[in-house]
C-alpha cells in the first residue's frame, strides 16, 4: 500500500501562504505610529500594506517559475515547498492579482504609493528571485546580509506610506524620526536573524552566508536579541516615557527569549508583532 500524504494543518496553511508575515509588516507600520505619536491607519493604508507585503512574501516563496525555486527551501521547509508545487500556478495569479489591486488602491492614496509594489516585485526578484547558484550569489547569498537586506525593504515601505498619508517627517523633530526609524531597522534585523535560525542548515548548504551560518545560531541568537533590544531602547529615547512604548519594547524583546529553544522560530516571530502593537494601540 502507498503512502498517504498527510493533510497540512489549517495554522501551518497559512503560515505557508505567508499570512503572518503580511500581519508582520502592518505590526512595523503600527509599532512607527505609535513611536511617533500619529494618528492610527485608516482602512485603505491597512489594505496597501497587507497585499504589498503578502504579494512580496509570496512571490519571495513560490517565485515566477517552477525552475527559479529554490532548493534550499524545500529542505528546511518539506510541507510548504509540496504545497507550492500543487498550487504554484493559482498563488501566482493571486500575487498579481494583489499587487494589480495594491496599485488601485495605492494610487487612491498618493500616486507615489501605485509605483511602490512594481518597485517591490523588482526588489524580491533582485533579492532571491531564482534558485541558488554555485558561483552566482543572490543578494540574500551574501555575507551577513540577508536579514539586513528585508529590514531596510520594511522601513522603506514604513517611511513611503507615512509619508504618502500626510504625515511630513521633516516637520517633526528629527531625533525623533531618526530614532523611531533607527529603532524599527534595528528590530526588524532582530526579527529577521531569528527567523534565519530555522534556516541554518539548508542555507549552509546552498551557500547563503546568513548571520547564523556566520556565528552559528547560539551567538546569533545573542546578537539578534542585542538587537531587539537597542533598537527598543531607540524607541524609548525617542521622547518622554511612554508607558505603551515601554510594553511594545518588552513585549518584543521577551517574545524573542524562546526562540533559543523551539524549532518554529518563524511563525512566532511573524505573528506577535501585531497583536502587540494593537495592544498598545487600544490602549492609547
Amino acid at each position: 500500500m502507498s503512502e498517504t500524504t498527510q493533510p497540512i494543518p489549517l495554522l501551518a496553511r497559512l503560515s505557508h501562504l505567508a499570512l503572518w508575515p503580511a500581519c508582520y509588516t502592518l505590526g512595523v507600520y503600527l509599532l512607527g505610529v505609535i513611536s511617533l505619536q500619529l494618528p492610527a491607519p485608516d482602512w485603505q493604508t491597512v489594505l496597501y500594506l497587507l497585499l504589498v507585503a503578502h504579494a512580496c512574501y509570496l512571490l519571495d516563496r513560490v517565485k515566477l517559475s517552477d525552475d527559479r525555486q529554490d532548493p534550499a527551501d524545500a529542505i528546511a521547509l518539506p510541507d510548504r515547498a509540496l504545497l507550492f508545487a500543487e498550487h504554484s500556478k493559482t498563488i501566482r495569479i493571486l500575487l498579481m492579482l494583489e499587487l494589480l489591486l495594491a496599485m488601485v488602491s495605492g494610487f487612491l492614496i498618493s500616486p507615489l504609493l501605485a509605483l511602490i509594489p512594481l518597485g517591490a516585485l523588482l526588489g524580491v526578484q533582485l533579492y532571491a528571485g531564482r534558485a541558488a547558484c554555485p558561483g552566482k550569489p543572490r543578494f540574500k547569498d551574501l555575507p551577513a546580509l540577508k536579514s539586513f537586506f528585508i529590514s531596510s525593504a520594511h522601513i522603506a515601505l514604513v517611511v513611503a506610506v507615512l509619508w504618502s498619508n500626510d504625515h511630513n517627517l521633516i516637520e517633526h523633530p528629527r531625533a525623533v524620526v531618526l530614532l523611531s526609524i533607527a529603532g524599527l531597522w534595528f528590530i526588524v534585523s532582530g526579527d529577521a536573524i531569528l527567523c534565519d535560525l530555522d534556516d541554518h542548515d539548508s542555507d549552509a548548504m546552498y551557500g547563503t552566508r546568513s548571520l547564523p551560518v556566520l556565528l552559528g545560531n547560539k551567538r546569533a541568537w545573542l546578537v539578534a536579541q542585542a538587537m531587539l533590544a537597542l533598537g527598543g531602547l531607540m524607541l524609548l529615547a525617542n521622547s518622554k516615557p511612554d508607558r505603551l512604548l515601554v510594553f511594545c519594547a518588552a513585549a518584543i524583546w521577551m517574545s524573542g527569549y524562546p526562540t533559543l529553544f523551539i524549532k518554529n522560530r518563524r511563525d512566532l516571530i511573524d505573528a506577535r508583532l501585531l497583536p502587540i502593537a494593537l495592544i498598545a494601540l487600544l490602549l492609547r
